[in-house]
């Protein structure tokens, strides 16, 4: 125990008081020997976890007591954070605990700068789960000293025994010396710490920007970006969302750290859901150092975050993605964090539009290569469909003129020419609205169009085969639509044309008129086959310029593939819409609706 210097005249003291008096001076003495040791390992330090393992390894031979712990404020100074010196402290798992300046003894030395010895019943402030558990392992006595220097308040240094009165002066006084020590070496290692994290992280912004400019593939820009920034700045967990186009939702592109297994490449979050929705949102940069106390943060039963931080990446004034960095301390981030994370925020902008537009450029490029190669086959199909008719006009009009022909084979003949010079027409009629269409002077002649009319008509301008039976139902209140004749009439031409061609064993082709049951006002014109089917992959393009089904039987078929754009183009200028219901080896049935006349 520390001496009690005595008021009275040492010359009164007996033999014995005077030795014992020299025993608790030598003792005194050798722990401020102790003091000058252990201040001198503090002050070598090189980080607060060294300085934390030192006072551990050395406080019982300063100050005699079951207990020690040291409480540290957080970055924003609201909180204090304790780390244990004792093993009984270890015992009672109050390491890394979080708890407020307005709670326990140490918030109350941090708030009055000051330093007491009390009794633990008597403490002026106390928590259940700091001092009550203190009690709970008979802790009486207590001493507790401020951390601070003489710019800074670092936090609390606490005692504590299990007798009664434990403590005196000089040992508040060595707790004092050893806080001032404690509070430097801190000081020094936090702007040693800062300054080495600044650079490193200075050197990682280099690096990643490097990696950054390295591809224009945007997956391998991401997952580069986001592993070096995880594993350089040794954070917990490192995610970046992009936001999906037109869209209301984000997209996981990259993730790199302790969450991979639960969070897989492509998990979606809604915009405005959870920090990242947030920030996603409103554009703005969110530093959650403890997220139980923010409402926005979204918990995931696999989580154990403490700390999240989140920064929008944002290309030409818009943001297209956010970058989440997570971990499970509280309080891990600090400005610097957010400083330079943002400063990478806005190279991986500039590197995702770069990618972006580079993809466009590809895919325009692979676009004009496919469209350049559909046009020199709609070429080649284009002579090859005019010279086919043209070849049997000719042939039959050359055996009209070399010899004499009963009515009969002249009937034939002439059924010939005028089947082929159809097919003709027809093809100059397609090949003249794509022309029209594309260069936007395709004029329309809206009136009132009576539906049988337009039906005969397709159908008389189409050869059906002996294998092919037609037939047509149409609802009495559908009789009459508002539209252009002959392109109404050459939209049906086109599609039962198709129906014949694409069931070559033969079958039904039927033409029905429905009301619309989505849209009152509308009709529903639908025409329906036999045939082949489309594949369910060919279904979303079959209406694109020059797109045919290429597989099986049907890619034996030649076709240009513009008949179905043109009729999307003639439908989508009344006003309706088109689409195909099909499975293979069933038949197709087409629809489109156009308004219902007056």
């Amino acid at each position: 125990m520390s001496p009690e210097w005595p008021s009275d005249n040492l010359d009164f003291l007996t033999p014995e008081e005077m030795r014992l008096r020299l025993m608790e001076a030598q003792e005194f003495s050798s722990r401020v020997n102790t003091l000058t040791e252990l201040s001198l390992k503090v002050d070598a330090a090189r980080s607060r976890e060294e300085i934390i393992r030192i006072l551990k390894d050395n406080l019982k031979r300063l100050i005699d007591g079951e207990c020690a712990f040291i409480g540290l404020l957080s970055h924003n100074k609201t909180h204090y954070v304790i780390s244990t010196l004792s093993p009984l402290m270890d015992a009672i798992e109050l390491d890394h605990k979080h708890f407020s300046i307005d709670v326990g003894m140490p918030g109350w030395s941090i708030k009055n700068k000051a330093g007491i010895m009390v009794d633990i019943d008597s403490a002026p402030s106390s928590h259940p789960t700091l001092e009550g558990k203190l009690k709970d392992l008979g802790i009486r006595s207590m001493i507790i000293v401020p951390v601070l220097t003489h710019e800074d308040m670092l936090g609390a240094l606490v005692f504590g025994s299990s007798k009664p009165n434990a403590f005196i002066d000089p040992d508040i006084w060595l707790a004092q010396l050893l806080s001032l020590q404690t509070a430097i070496a801190l000081r020094h290692t936090s702007l040693l710490e800062r300054a080495q994290k600044r650079a490193a992280q200075i050197g990682l912004v280099n690096q990643v920007a490097k990696k950054l400019t390295s591809t224009l593939n945007i997956d391998e820009l991401l997952a580069s970006a986001s592993e070096a920034i995880q594993k350089d700045f040794q954070y917990f967990d490192v995610t970046i969302f992009l936001r999906i186009p037109n869209g209301r939702d984000l997209v996981l592109a990259a993730h790199s750290g302790n969450f991979i297994d639960f969070l897989p490449h492509g998990y979606r979050q809604k915009i405005g859901e959870g920090i990242v929705g947030w920030v996603a949102e409103h554009g703005e940069s969110v530093l959650a150092n403890d997220v139980s106390l923010d409402a926005r943060f979204l918990a995931h039963q696999y989580h154990n975050t403490n700390s999240e931080l989140a920064l929008p990446i944002v290309s030409d004034d818009e943001v297209v993605g956010v970058l989440n960095v997570e971990d499970t301390k509280l309080y891990a981030f600090d400005d610097t964090d957010i400083l330079v994370l943002e400063t990478l925020c806005d190279q991986i902008g500039s590197a995702v539009r770069n990618a972006r537009l580079f993809d466009e450029i590809k895919r325009t490029n692979d676009r004009l290569v496919e469209l350049d190669r559909l046009k020199t086959d709609f070429v080649g199909i284009v002579s090859h469909d005019f010279r086919t008719p043209l070849s049997t006009i000719m042939l039959a009009a050359k055996s009209l003129l070399r010899k004499e022909v009963n009515a009969d084979r002249l009937r034939e003949y002439l059924n010939i020419i005028v089947d082929q010079a159809g097919r003709l027409s027809l093809l100059a009629e397609d090949t003249l609205s794509i022309a029209k269409i594309e260069s936007g002077q395709l004029s329309y002649q809206f009136k009132i169009v009576n539906v049988e009319g337009i039906i005969q008509e397709a159908v008389s301008m189409v050869k059906i085969s002996a294998r092919h039976t037609f037939s047509s139902s149409i609802d009495m209140s559908c009789s009459y639509v508002r539209g252009d004749q002959n392109k109404l009439r050459q939209v049906l031409q086109n599609l039962i044309s198709n129906a014949i061609k694409y069931s070559p064993a033969g079958g039904q082709i039927h033409v029905s008129v429905l009301p619309s049951e989505e849209h009152p006002e509308d009709v529903l014109f639908s025409v329906s086959d036999d045939g082949l089917g489309i594949p369910e992959e060919y279904m979303g393009k079959l209406f694109q310029k020059y797109a045919r089904v290429d597989i099986g039987e049907a890619g034996k078929i030649k076709g240009t593939g513009l008949g179905l754009w043109i009729c999307r183009e003639i439908i989508k200028a009344h006003g309706g819409k088109i689409w195909v219901d099909s499975e293979v080896g069933k038949g197709s049935k087409f629809h489109f609706t156009v308004k219902r006349g007056a």
